[in-house]
């Protein structure tokens, strides 16, 4: 799921429901926690937040967490919610491989 991409090379129509679906089965979104509205959009592609083993450097490549943004449309708020704990990454990334 995660591997496909629109034409622009952005999240479908169809990513986007599959992700808003695996969202709602487990109760999200909920009221935003800083506006505590309830208006949410997901974002139009995805997060990989490197896991860093040391402070003082940075590496953009290795070991992550592919998430998906939700945006609260009044206040900006943005929350993040892992792939793989939503069922959504490709059977090789959940098993701990590289594509």
């Amino acid at each position: 799921m995660a591997d496909e991409k629109g034409p622009d090379g952005l999240l479908t129509v169809q990513q986007k429901n599959n992700i808003a679906t695996a969202l709602g089965k487990r109760g999200v979104p909920r009221a935003c926690p800083m506006c505590g509205t309830s208006k949410w959009v997901i974002g139009d592609g995805y997060f990989y937040n490197t896991l860093q083993g040391d402070v003082t450097s940075v590496n953009l490549a290795g070991v992550g967490i592919p998430c998906v943004p939700l945006i609260c449309s009044h206040c900006g708020f943005i929350s993040q919610h892992a792939l793989g704990a939503l069922g959504l990454l490709p059977a090789q990334l959940a098993e701990g491989g590289k594509k």
